[in-house]
């Protein structure tokens, strides 16, 4: 398999690298970054990087944890998970900078709006500054605007979503993992619809019927 292939409506390695790039010429590079990573490399919708609080991601201690939490988060589609964190990852560099580049507390969100990042709301609230999170729709924009910056064909938060279904499935099987595992990533409160973005493997079907029956009398 090619170092850059990728399946139609997914995004290949190259691609997502150009999406990052492609952060750094926009005025927030840091937080679109964050944008990119949060639905390439965890596959979180724009509502659910929308919903997420800096308490999400931090630890007690106010380092960057060892996961993602979605516990709490409202929606009916998808279910409250809890999503591994790299420690060497570029997610986790992504995350660290985002929450370098403004003062908030834990409770505060992760993404921060356009508007609220230089928003002067002491005048409304002296000596307290209020931050409002980014709406989905926007957070959709920033995939698309930047996509289209790197010249990417992209159907926003879906193809970036779907990606890392497709590629933690892949890996899943290497490591000893099951469809299960990958459903729980994922969300899903239907195998089923995990299974539509997993790929069939006609060779590792042969190996496991071999191995299972070759040497029966």
């Amino acid at each position: 398999m090619p170092e850059y292939w990728a399946l139609k409506g997914t995004l290949s390695e190259r691609e997502i690298r150009k999406l990052l790039s492609a952060c750094g010429e926009t005025r927030y590079p840091a937080r679109n970054r964050a944008i990119v990573l949060l639905a390439c490399d965890a596959g979180l919708t724009p509502k659910e990087i929308s919903w997420l609080k800096r308490y999400s991601v931090q630890t007690d201690d106010g380092l960057v944890g060892d996961h993602i939490s979605l516990f709490g988060k409202k929606g009916k589609k998808l279910d409250p998970r809890k999503i591994p964190i790299a420690r060497k990852g570029r997610l986790r560099s992504a995350i660290i900078e985002v929450l370098a580049s403004f003062p908030g507390t834990i409770d505060d969100p992760l993404i921060v709006s356009e508007r609220e990042l230089y928003a002067t709301s002491s005048e409304e609230l002296p000596g307290l500054q209020v931050f409002q999170e980014m709406r989905p729709t926007s957070i959709g924009y920033i995939l698309w605007k930047v996509a289209r910056r790197a010249g990417i064909a992209m159907d926003g938060g879906r193809d970036a979503r779907r990606t890392f279904i497709v590629k933690v499935g892949r890996k899943m099987k290497e490591t000893g993992g099951t469809a299960r595992d990958v459903q729980v990533l994922a969300g899903h409160r239907s195998l089923e619809s995990t299974q539509r973005f997993l790929e069939a493997d006609w060779a590792a079907q042969t190996r496991a019927i071999g191995t299972l029956f070759d040497d029966l009398p």
